[in-house]
């Protein structure tokens, strides 16, 4: 019994190791998620276990040998020792994933506290069990497409309120398995607590369908959403689009093609709007070219992989095919709102492919990002209820409850009250505020973009924005003057922004498009036009 014990607190004490410095090299490369995984989410029941054994070899009886004796002590310490370690880990990662938000350069949030959350406690942390909040109801196999596969789930409660959120949910698996049960659910079922409507579907699989039926698939879900969700208490308007591993990668993808008609279904009529209000990959495969720049030795693994089952070309004859699916090569300055969480440790998307993809998001995009990096932190951490994977869907909850206010809709009256006239919009020019066509005079053409909004309830909101606004107008090196539109009948508040010089329209519908505006202007010695943002 004692060898026994020996042998087991062996192997407890290497899978600590491997979760706290996962290997990348052969044998040890193979086992650094399937066993690190389990010790790094599982340290708790790894301690209960080591202690268990100990009192069982004292029960059977201890043995006499000395150096076995403390061969056992030895080990036992060892173990617990790490275990403890892993588990203030987790605990520790909660401080981390909060000072990511607060911290984050642009638009800084504050999440919940555990006390907040509405289903999550400390004792389902504890059994790490994805228990499903009591209430919930389970819409199963929804037919959205012809195919087999082409079934979704909802997920509601009862008192979920009408026009409610939806998050839509996607499966990961290598893109060759997987299950629209399997994956989340700690944190989808947070959402379904907090009211929200949960749409997680399946989609054709690799290598009996190669690329890309898989974005397709989810394409049509989202076309699925956008027309029927409404009748479920979804509001198809507030879609927020989420997925762990190549579920990662196809929610960023889907979130990065809203204006790319390449993976929409012929099939489907009456979508106008293929768009979502934002984006949460966790651990998701951002770069798809296997490029090591990104991938630090990992790519050639990944390359294999897409070669061989899911796409099933070969990448040098293809490399336009391989950037076209990668999410990393398809940030555009129109690019939704992201939240990308990322665990250092994770030995199958190295983390380097989420800082890579978060600096040029910052660089391109004039939406917001947030990004946490979890330490010590392996692929798939939020498959059980940890004190990590807690934090990290108040982190999801925070940013997504951040970007899906309800938008009044650009009605006919509402466009026409924007006209000038009847609102004056005004330039400050050498300290003076000048009307648009006279300063258009002085200083020639520009367009007029504007942060406020005049339906939120704080003026500190306002403020706020006014100044994410401006550090993005800086950061792109945008020349500006302030701005003012002036309701001159008082019933609408002014709205303070900025005259924007050598910009294309393009650009300042994508500026009012990422300030969630309804319009913009267009100043030049021929008049004022107000040129409404599309897709709103």
């Amino acid at each position: 019994m004692a060898y026994l014990v020996a042998a087991i607190s062996a192997w407890l004490l290497l899978s600590a190791l491997t979760a706290l410095r996962p290997g990348r090299r052969g044998v040890f490369a193979a086992l650094a998620y399937p066993v690190g995984w389990a010790a790094g989410e599982l340290p708790v029941q790894a301690i209960t276990l080591q202690l268990g054994l100990v009192v069982l070899l004292w029960w059977w009886g201890w043995p006499r040998t000395q150096w076995l004796d403390d061969l056992v002590v030895t080990l036992a310490v060892i173990v617990v020792v790490e275990n403890l370690v892993l588990v203030f880990i987790q605990f520790y990662s909660r401080g981390i994933v909060r000072r990511a938000l607060r911290t984050s350069p642009r638009a800084p949030l504050d999440m919940q506290y555990p006390k907040d959350d509405q289903f999550g406690s400390w004792w389902r942390t504890m059994l790490k069990v994805p228990l499903h909040p009591r209430g919930m109801q389970l819409l199963h196999n929804i037919p959205y497409g012809p195919e087999a596969r082409h079934r979704l789930d909802i997920w509601r409660t009862s008192q979920s309120p009408k026009g409610a959120p939806v998050i839509f949910y996607i499966h990961g698996g290598a893109w060759t398995f997987g299950d629209k049960r399997e994956q989340g659910r700690p944190m989808l079922h947070e959402f379904v607590a907090r009211g929200w409507v949960v749409v997680a579907c399946n989609y054709r699989l690799a290598p009996k369908n190669p690329w890309p039926a898989q974005i397709e698939d989810v394409t049509r879900t989202l076309a699925w959403i956008k027309k029927n969700i409404a009748s479920y208490g979804g509001d198809p308007e507030r879609v927020i689009v989420a997925g762990g591993s190549a579920g990662g990668h196809l929610a960023a993808l889907l979130a990065l093609s809203a204006d790319d008609p390449t993976w929409r279904p012929s099939d489907i009529e009456g979508v106008t709007d293929w768009s979502v209000r934002g984006c949460i990959p966790l651990y998701g495969v951002l770069e798809m070219t296997g490029d090591e720049e990104h991938w630090r030795g990992l790519g050639r693994g990944l390359r294999i992989l897409l070669e061989g089952r899911v796409v099933q070309q070969p990448y040098e004859d293809h490399p336009e095919l391989y950037e076209q699916m990668s999410p990393h090569h398809r940030i555009t300055r129109d690019a939704p709102p992201f939240l990308v969480i990322q665990g250092g440790n994770d030995t199958l998307v190295d983390v380097q492919v989420a800082r890579n993809f978060v600096e040029k998001f910052r660089r391109v995009a004039l939406s917001r990002i947030y990004y946490v990096e979890l330490p010590f932190t392996q692929h798939a951490f939020d498959v059980t209820a940890s004190p990590r994977t807690s934090a990290t869907t108040r982190a999801a909850v925070a940013f997504a409850e951040s970007v899906i206010a309800k938008r009044p809709s650009l009605r006919p009256d509402l466009l026409a009250s924007y006209q000038s006239p009847p609102t004056q919009v005004l330039v400050q020019v050498d300290g003076q505020w000048l009307d648009a066509l006279a300063a258009a005079g002085e200083l020639g053409s520009f367009m007029v973009v504007t942060s406020d909004n005049p339906y939120s309830h704080q003026v500190q909101d306002n403020n706020e924005r006014r100044e994410e606004l401006a550090a993005v107008l800086a950061a792109h090196g945008v020349t500006t003057r302030a701005s003012i539109a002036h309701d001159p009948s008082g019933e609408w508040p002014d709205e303070f922004g900025f005259a924007l010089f050598g910009c294309e329209p393009d650009f300042a519908r994508s500026l009012a498009r990422a300030f969630d505006q309804f319009a913009f202007y267009a100043v030049s010695d021929d008049g004022v036009r107000v040129h409404a943002v599309l897709g709103r």
